[in-house]
C-alpha cells in the first residue's frame, strides 16, 4: 500500500517476479541469503527479529529471494523496521525518505503483531512496492512517488495507493511458504 501522509509518503506495490525454477531455487537461495551479510546490501534491518524473518523468507521462498536479489541490482537501499504504532488497517507500509548523496532510501515499516510467515508475507509485499519504486528512476521525491502510484496502482482512500503485483507477490510467498 502507499499511504501519503503530510511528511511522509508510503507505498505497497505489485509485480511479482517469476518463481525460480526447482533446480535454480538451490542458487537462488544461497546467493539471496550470502546478500543479507554483505556490507553493501540492499535490504537492511538493525532489527534481529526482521533479520531472522528476511533470512527464513529467502530461504523458504524463492520469489522472496528473487525480491532480495533484484533489489540489490538497483540504486534503492532499503531499511525494514518493526512499528509498533500504524492507523488501522495498515499493516505495513513503505516510506520514500529524503535522498542523501543523490542515493535514494525506502523505509519498509511493518507491524509486529503477526505470525512469522504473515510476517514474511508482508515484507515480501512490501519489497515489490520498493521493486516498483527502483523501477522508476524518475522518483526522487515524494510528488514522484505519488505520480508513480496514481499511475500504476489503485487508491483505496485518501493518500493510500495499492497494485495488484504486490498483493499477488504477498499471496505467493505465503504459498510458498505453505508448501
Amino acid at each position: 500500500m502507499i499511504w501519503v501522509l503530510p511528511a511522509l509518503l508510503t507505498v505497497a506495490l505489485a509485480a511479482v517476479p517469476p518463481s525460480p525454477t526447482p533446480d535454480a531455487a538451490g542458487s537462488v537461495t544461497a546467493a539471496a541469503a550470502a546478500l543479507l551479510d554483505t556490507p553493501d546490501r540492499r535490504v537492511r534491518t538493525t532489527n534481529s527479529r526482521l533479520a531472522d524473518l528476511l533470512a527464513r523468507g529467502v530461504k523458504r521462498s524463492g520469489t522472496f529471494a528473487e525480491l532480495v536479489l533484484a533489489l540489490n541490482r538497483t540504486d534503492v537501499i532499503v531499511y525494514i523496521e518493526a512499528a509498533s504504532h500504524m492507523p488501522n488497517p495498515v499493516a505495513g507500509r513503505l516510506l520514500l525518505l529524503p535522498l542523501a548523496n543523490d542515493q535514494r532510501y525506502l523505509r519498509i515499516q511493518v507491524r509486529q503483531d503477526f505470525t512469522p510467515d504473515e510476517l514474511i508475507s508482508l515484507i515480501g509485499h512490501e519489497l515489490r512496492h520498493a521493486l516498483e519504486v527502483a523501477a522508476a528512476p524518475g522518483v526522487r521525491s515524494q510528488e514522484a512517488l505519488v505520480e508513480l502510484y496514481e499511475r500504476i496502482g489503485k487508491s483505496s482512500s485518501a493518500h493510500r495507493y495499492e497494485t495488484v503485483a504486490a498483493q499477488n507477490t504477498g499471496r505467493q510467498v505465503r504459498s510458498e511458504l505453505n508448501s
